[in-house]
This record gives structure tokens, C-alpha cells and sequence, in this order.
């Protein structure tokens, strides 16, 4: 069997780790390399890695003073042995049947992927889910363009990469935190991944990624400013992507405009409206109202299906049951000019002999 090697940092993870884990020594697939990686805890998260490493023997507990997520998940990811990696935050949580999946499609995919993901759920503190206001969205295949002019992102917890190749882009960037905008490593990481290989997608909500009043996601100014971070890092990176591509990923930042507003950070919300509206004004203007239109139908009954398992405990769910959309802030006319920019780049990709891989696509 393929060995797979999952990371999860965890931080004060206390309240959650120990479902996170028996998710994990749930999964189908057994032949698991697990790293608990503690960020620095000051609670008994530590005690509890410790006790999960004496109950099953594939748990290796590792430890570093406080660096962040990304520096946790790298000091396990160079020493990990698997052939695939996944990572998993410390308090969300797998069906049962993820890892099988997801290297069914490495197994079955036309061209070797370069990351595999799956849906998700949003789950509360007992488990339950919650309605997602993001659509499900497939974007497998070479489609570098659609994934940074929609700002798509499945999050870490779903997806699962050749070792070797995350090894390639250093992990996950720790600049992020250095410059006081951690938050978009996994975003950047799938976006690197994507310049050299299509993604792989496996279209059932195999994670449970928890809402609480201590997710990172929600520091919406932070968030924001560490996506628009992100999509610079992939402009320098790869000078061939259009212009206006970019130019309309930086846009869909505005999104967060609107929560900062709800969480009544008035003064952050003016400022980052200001700097995306500096930078892009058409597509900013043109976002907002595609957002106000989406709003409107949601509001009117007419929008995406509704995922009929809110509520529903999530190991329990169907996963095949969650709803999967196309893109909920993309004109048709933008659809079409991000398929052609995605069609032109997978024409310039030198192609391998039949029943081989390129030297671009494993990563050397």
C-alpha cells in the first residue's frame, strides 16, 4: 500500500485534537505516517500528542517553540517518508474515506496531478454543518488562470501532494508571518503546485473544516492582505499569466470588505476597499455588484441548492450529497477568457511520450 504522511501542527489545539486525530486512525487507508507537530502550546495539547503516540504507533510527536503554522508543518514535512503528503489542521476533521479517495484519483488521473483536493462542510464546535456561503467548485486540470482570478481555494485540510514535489516549493511559505499576514500558505502552496501541473479533484466533501471564534480565517484584514500578498508572490513567480487575470483575483479580495463590515471594523473595511480600488477599479466595481446579484438571489430562494445535510452531524453526512457549483463571481464572458488563458498555457507545456512523465510535471 502507498504510504501516505499526514502533518497536523497544532497549537492550544486542546478542545479539538483528539477528534482531529480519531479521524485519522479512522481512515481506510492505514498505511499512515501522522506528525503532531506543537507550535509552542502552552495547554495540554503536548499531553495529548504524547498519549495518541503510546496508543498507535504511527503518531510521531514533534515540538518547536512558537513559529507558526507554517514552520510546523515544514519541520514535518522534511522528515517525512511518505509518498504523498496531506496536511490537516488540529481542529478539523476527515470522513473516513479521504485518503482512499484522493489517491484514487493519483491513481486513475490521465496526467499526473500536481495536488489533489476535495470538497469540505463548514462544521460549528459539536460537529454539526453549517450552510457554506462559498460554492463547491471543480478546478481540476491545468486551469492556473480560473484558480488565481477567483481566488479559489478548497483549504489545507483537503488537500494531499506528492512529497517530493511540496518539497520542491519549500513546504509552505513562512514569509507569510514574518510579514504579519500569515494566513494564505496554503493558497500560495496550491497556486505554486499549479504552475507546473494540473490539480486533481475528488468532487465529495471529505473534510470538516471548523468555525469558531479562533479561526485564523476569520481575521478578515489579515486574510486579505496576506491573498493579495500571495497572488504578487505568483505574478513575479510566473510572468507569462495575463495581466488582467491577476488583476481579477486582487478584486475578489473586496469580499472580505463585506465581512470586516459585519464584524463592525468600519476603518479596516474603508481602507482595504480603498487600496483594491487603487489597484483594479473596473473589476472591483464590476465584483461588487456581481456580489450584490448573488446576494439578491440568495435572498429571493433562487441561488445555489441548499446542501441538504446542514445540521447533520458530520461523520454521519453523505459526502456525495453536498452541492457543487461553478464559480459564484465569474460574467460568462470571463469564464470564456479564463478557459482560453488556461487552454494557451496547457498548449505551451511540452507534452511526455506516451506512458511517461515529464521531467515540468515530476517537479525536477
Amino acid at each position: 500500500m502507498t504510504r501516505v504522511t499526514v502533518i497536523i501542527p497544532a497549537y492550544n489545539a486542546r478542545a479539538t485534537l483528539g477528534r482531529t486525530l480519531q479521524s485519522v486512525f479512522d481512515q481506510t487507508h492505514r498505511n499512515l505516517e501522522i506528525f503532531v507537530v506543537d507550535d509552542g502550546s502552552t495547554d495540554s495539547t503536548p499531553l495529548l500528542a504524547e498519549r495518541a503516540a503510546c496508543r498507535d504507533k504511527r503518531v510521531i510527536v514533534l515540538r518547536q517553540q512558537n513559529a507558526g503554522v507554517a514552520a510546523a508543518r515544514n519541520l514535518a514535512l522534511a522528515q517525512a517518508s511518505g509518498e504523498y503528503t496531506a496536511w490537516l489542521d488540529a481542529d478539523d476533521l476527515w470522513h473516513p474515506t479521504k485518503i482512499e479517495k484522493q489517491l484514487a484519483v493519483f491513481a486513475n488521473a490521465p496526467e499526473p496531478p500536481s495536488f489533489v483536493y476535495t470538497g469540505y462542510r463548514l462544521i460549528d464546535t459539536d460537529d454539526r454543518i453549517l450552510p457554506n456561503f462559498r460554492t463547491l467548485t471543480d478546478v481540476s486540470g491545468h486551469t492556473l488562470c480560473r484558480q488565481i482570478a477567483t481566488n479559489f481555494f478548497s483549504n489545507v485540510s483537503s488537500i494531499m501532494i506528492p512529497t517530493e514535489l511540496a518539497r520542491r516549493f519549500g513546504g509552505h511559505d513562512p514569509r507569510l508571518r514574518g510579514w504579519g499576514i500569515e494566513g494564505a500558505e496554503d493558497l500560495l502552496l496550491q497556486l505554486q503546485l499549479s504552475t507546473i501541473g494540473p490539480a486533481g479533484c475528488c468532487p465529495e466533501a471529505l473534510v470538516g473544516y471548523r468555525m469558531h471564534p479562533h479561526n485564523m480565517s476569520l481575521g478578515h484584514k489579515r486574510a486579505a492582505r496576506s491573498n493579495l500578498r500571495a497572488l504578487d508572490l505568483i505574478e513575479e513567480m510566473d510572468p507569462d499569466v495575463p495581466g488582467w487575470v491577476f488583476r481579477l483575483g486582487r478584486a475578489r479580495t473586496v469580499g472580505y470588505v463585506l465581512h470586516m463590515l459585519h464584524g463592525g471594523d468600519v476603518a479596516g473595511a474603508r481602507a482595504l476597499l480603498w487600496c483594491v480600488l487603487k489597484r483594479q477599479p473596473l473589476y472591483t466595481l464590476l465584483t461588487l455588484a456581481l456580489i450584490a446579484r448573488w446576494k439578491l438571489c440568495a435572498a429571493l430562494g433562487i441561488g445555489p441548492q441548499r446542501d441538504p445535510e446542514v445540521g447533520t452531524d458530520f461523520l454521519q453526512a453523505d459526502p456525495v450529497r453536498a452541492p457543487w457549483h461553478g464559480h459564484m463571481l465569474l460574467t460568462s464572458w470571463h469564464r470564456r477568457r479564463l478557459d482560453a488563458a488556461d487552454a494557451a498555457r496547457r498548449e505551451a507545456i511540452p507534452q511526455p511520450a506516451t506512458g511517461t512523465c515529464s521531467r515540468r510535471q515530476k517537479g525536477i
